[in-house]
C-alpha cells in the first residue's frame, strides 16, 4: 500500500513539473527576454583606441578597440545588441553624432576637450594615453626634460587627436605640422625635425606597421598623460542604464587590469601582422645619393678649372 500510494505521488509531482516546465517554456516564447538595441562609435584610424581595416576605403571594414573586453561585457550583461557606427569621414563628425544622440555613447573621449562638449562622462576614466616623443636612437639623450623640447625642432601628426590642453601645450613648441605617420618620421629620419610628439601606443603601433620600430626610440618619460572615457550622449534614452552598467565595470580593478592585458595583445598582434615589412628609406638614400653627385660634381668641376 505504501508503494503504490508512493508511485502515485511520484507521478503526480513529474506530472506537475512537467506543466509548469511547458509553461515556462510557452510563457519564454511568446515572452522573449527584452534586448536593448544601442548604438556606439570610436575612432577611425587610432589604433589601439580605435580602428578599422580599411580606414581609407569606401567601407572601412571591421571596427576594432582596445575596449572590447568592456563592451562584450556589457553587451552580455545587459542583454544588448550593440550596433558600431564608424562609416563616418572623421572622428569629428562620430562625436557630433553622438551629441545629437543619433548615436548612444563613444569610447575614447577627453575631459574638457571641445570636440566631446556636452557628453556624460563616465568615471573613472577606462585608460590613459601618454603622451611622449620619438627620436632616432642616437638622439634620444639630447632630450632630458621637457624643457629641452623648446631648444629642439619637433614634428606632429595633426591628424591626431590630443585633449585641448595638450594640443595647446603641443602648439606653444611650434611644431612642424604633417598630415600623417609616414611624414611624421619622415621628418625625423631626414633631420628636419628632432623629434616626433605623439601617443606612445599609437607612435609605437605606426612604427611596427611600417617596419621602422627598432630604428625609433621612444622617450622613457611620459609628457602628458590624458584620460580617455567613456561619452554618453545626453539626449539618449538609455543613458543611465549606459552609466549605471559601465560604472560598476570601471569601478573594478580587475576590469581595467583586463583592458591593460588586451591593449598589450593588440600590441602583440601588430607585431605578429607585419613581421618581415620592408621599412621605407624616407628619401634618406635618395638625398644623401644626391648630396654625393653633387660634391662629385663640385670635384670635377675643379679638376676642369685645373
Amino acid at each position: 500500500m505504501k508503494k503504490r500510494l508512493l508511485t502515485i505521488f511520484v507521478l503526480a509531482a513529474l506530472t506537475i513539473i512537467s506543466y509548469e516546465s511547458k509553461a515556462f517554456v510557452r510563457y519564454e516564447e511568446k515572452n522573449p527576454k527584452k534586448v536593448t538595441e544601442l548604438k556606439m562609435t570610436g575612432y577611425i584610424d587610432y589604433a589601439p583606441f580605435g580602428y578599422v581595416d580599411n580606414p581609407g576605403g569606401i567601407v572601412y571594414g571591421e571596427f576594432h578597440t582596445v575596449f572590447q573586453p568592456m563592451l562584450d561585457t556589457f553587451v552580455k550583461e545587459a542583454n544588448l545588441k550593440l550596433q558600431y557606427d564608424v562609416q563616418q569621414k572623421t572622428f569629428d563628425d562620430l562625436a557630433q553624432k553622438v551629441r545629437q544622440g543619433d548615436i548612444d555613447f563613444l569610447v575614447g573621449a577627453y575631459y574638457q576637450t571641445e570636440m566631446f562638449r556636452g557628453l556624460h562622462l563616465i568615471y573613472p576614466a577606462a585608460l590613459y594615453n601618454p603622451i611622449t616623443v620619438f627620436m632616432l636612437p642616437d638622439r634620444i639623450n639630447d632630450i632630458k626634460s621637457t624643457d629641452d623640447l623648446k631648444k629642439f625642432k619637433g614634428v606632429r601628426n595633426t591628424n591626431e587627436l590630443f585633449s585641448d590642453f595638450v594640443d595647446k601645450k603641443v602648439a606653444e613648441l611650434n611644431p612642424i605640422e604633417v598630415n600623417s605617420s609616414y611624414e611624421m618620421f619622415q621628418k625625423l629620419f631626414t633631420r628636419e625635425a628632432d623629434y616626433a610628439i605623439t601617443s606612445y601606443y599609437y607612435g609605437m603601433l605606426e612604427a611596427i606597421k611600417m617596419g621602422i620600430q627598432y630604428q625609433v626610440s621612444p622617450a622613457k618619460q611620459t609628457i602628458w598623460n590624458i584620460p580617455m572615457f567613456v561619452g554618453v550622449s545626453k539626449t539618449s534614452r538609455h543613458r543611465d542604464m549606459i552609466s549605471r552598467y559601465l560604472t560598476r565595470y570601471l569601478n573594478d580593478k580587475n576590469n581595467l587590469n583586463i583592458l591593460q592585458q588586451n591593449l598589450q595583445q593588440i600590441i602583440n598582434d601588430f607585431q605578429v601582422k607585419y613581421s618581415g615589412v620592408v621599412p621605407p628609406d624616407f628619401g634618406v638614400e635618395s638625398k644623401e645619393a644626391g648630396k654625393n653627385n653633387a660634391a662629385a660634381e663640385n670635384n670635377d668641376k675643379k679638376l676642369d678649372d685645373k
